[in-house]
């Protein structure tokens, strides 16, 4: 119930829409039960006054009929107009909430999650809990407000068929459901978690898919696919035989309750209190009560896989953050830029150690430069300044504790190149242009020439408005990392931070580069993470790491 009660907070801009959907519902029940009843009582009225030759005035009832019908067919469509309106609303908040609290877990609280599960859950969990409103709440709330109302309706009119129908109502609205819920428990949590296991293959296959086709595994992969949706059909099929038999156990109860109201009013008819009239007015009234009933059963066996899909979506949502901000307002942003590593520490996730008593000095307006194999912890130390890891010791940027700082406002220090940058899939201008969106023309000219791109740039037919493709796949692996570095550039901080940034160039290109980027950061701190011996020519120190250690030697 908590995690239900977080997430309709996330969406409480929504309620009005969400009760005016509720309200809607409840009005078309009632107004179609009531039409059933009113031509019901007209018909029969109509009727013994031919018997008795009577006069009867039909001009009233037979309006009411038409008001009845219109009310239902313009409700019925009004609710599904804002009911829909009110869920796709609240699942645009709760993405954009969603979204929000897992920055913060990025990039170390998300690496126990595989890729396609994390889609997964922003994705089709976030979108099974359209359910939680449309196919829970508000047939749950239409179906016993509605239970409420028909039960008083025919208590006024006849107290002891009014119990048989209560009783009958509950039956179907009720017992019923809550042991159909109990059934579907098992097959809703199976099919939540199925889903999510079948997306996180199939987006990871395609992910995958060179390498698959490489080493003849694609077959293998078909199979672990194909796996997976049969046990995905099959759990859905127990949810559907689970459904069918409440289905059909609740329309008998409809046929029940007809028969018990019948049997209850009889007498009253007998003693004078209830007309013929009347009496098939309470039969059509009751009948068409249990479309209020028929919404539970499937509300009450929606609920385990709407709370499976919760309990993902809490799962993540109630992580901690890796590296906590402080809990007051942290320190200022210090004026200097120096940066001093004091007995270091790091693990990753698993517990592995990557970082052990590292110690390194930059001072301020200097240039260092990381070597060592791969596995030593160079891109560690990047992500532990950005604070997107935790660590023990110290670390100082001017003269401040970074731990004391807030992760905000401490990667506003920092121009970065990661080592794996990603584009978006949209134009070179955009992705530079996120650094700074509000640069100018000559700005983004001077780093496009800084970075390299600028000749490749010009002879583009569509220039900084060629799309780079999803995943950067309609450019080189070289020019995308000269694309994120113009974009490390363009923010111009007093730290950079650039890791390898001169992979995947000709030693000609490359060397163009480094010329450039020594006047540009000419005056700036700088770390830079290399493996090429051109890079080293930019160093006021080289820190040589060893494998694994985080052991330092410097040249």
């Amino acid at each position: 119930m908590s995690g239900v009660s977080a997430i309709l907070r996330v969406g409480r801009r929504q309620w009005g829409w969400m009760a005016a959907g509720i309200v809607l519902g409840m009005i078309v029940i009632s107004a179609n039960a009531l039409l059933m009843a009113l031509a019901g009582w007209f018909i029969a009225s109509m009727a013994v006054s031919g018997l008795n030759g009577g006069a009867f005035d039909y001009f009233v009832p037979s309006a009411v009929i038409r008001a009845l019908a219109l009310v239902r067919t313009i409700g019925r469509y009004g609710e599904r107009l804002v009911t829909h309106e009110g869920a796709f609303r609240f699942l645009a908040d709760l993405r954009s909430w969603l979204f929000r609290r897992l920055v913060p877990l990025a990039p170390a609280g998300l690496e126990r999650y595989a890729g396609g599960d994390v889609v997964g859950r922003l994705r089709g969990d976030v979108d099974s809990l359209e359910s939680l409103y449309l196919r829970v709440i508000a047939p749950l709330a239409v179906g016993s407000c509605s239970i409420l109302l028909a039960v008083a309706f025919v208590a006024f009119w006849n107290l002891p068929s009014s119990l048989v129908l209560c009783g009958v109502l509950l039956m179907a609205g009720l017992a019923l459901p809550l042991l159909g819920r109990r059934l579907s428990v098992e097959p809703g949590h199976a099919v939540v978690r199925l889903t999510g296991e079948l997306r996180t293959a199939v987006t990871e296959g395609l992910q995958g898919v060179e390498e698959l086709i490489l080493l003849g595994a694609t077959e293998l992969h078909g199979k672990q696919v194909c796996t997976l949706s049969r046990r995905l059909v099959e759990e859905q099929q127990r949810l559907g035989r689970i459904n069918a038999v409440t289905m059909s156990v609740s329309a008998v109860c409809a046929g029940l309750g007809m028969a018990g109201v019948l049997a209850a009013a009889c007498p009253a008819v007998n003693a004078g209190a209830l007309t013929g009239p009347e009496l098939v007015m309470l039969l059509l009234f009751s009948a068409a009560s249990f479309e209020a009933a028929s919404m539970l059963p499937h509300a009450l066996q929606t609920i385990p896989a709407v709370g499976e899909a919760l309990r993902r979506i809490c799962q993540l949502t109630d992580a901690l953050p890796p590296v906590p901000d402080p809990p007051l307002p942290g320190e200022p942003l210090p004026s200097a830029s120096d940066i001093v590593f004091r007995d270091v520490c790091c693990s990753y996730v698993d517990g592995l150690p990557v970082l052990q008593n590292f110690n390194l000095r930059i001072p301020a307006g200097s240039r260092a430069v990381l070597v060592g194999p791969s596995g030593s912890g160079k891109s560690t130390i990047v992500e532990i300044l950005l604070r997107f890891r935790d660590y023990s010791g110290s670390i100082t940027v001017g003269g401040t504790e970074l731990r004391k700082l807030a992760g905000d406002d401490v990667r506003r220090l920092f121009s970065v190149l990661p080592q794996q940058p990603h584009l978006f899939n949209t134009s070179i201008r955009e992705n530079i242009l996120l650094a700074r969106p509000n640069a100018s023309e000559e700005e983004l000219q001077t780093v496009l020439f800084e970075s390299g791109l600028a000749p490749w740039v010009t002879g583009l037919p569509m220039g900084l408005d060629t799309a780079v493709g999803e995943g950067a796949c309609s450019v080189s692996g070289g020019e995308a990392r000269r694309i994120a570095l113009a974009r490390a550039l363009l923010k111009d901080a007093p730290v950079l931070l650039l890791d390898e940034p001169t992979e995947g160039l000709d030693a000609s290109m490359e060397q163009e580069v480094v010329t450039r980027l020594a006047k540009r950061i000419r005056g700036k701190t700088a770390l830079i993470i290399s493996h090429r011996p051109a890079c080293t020519a930019l160093a006021d120190q080289v820190i040589r790491l060893s494998e694994s250690t985080g052991g330092v030697s410097h040249g």
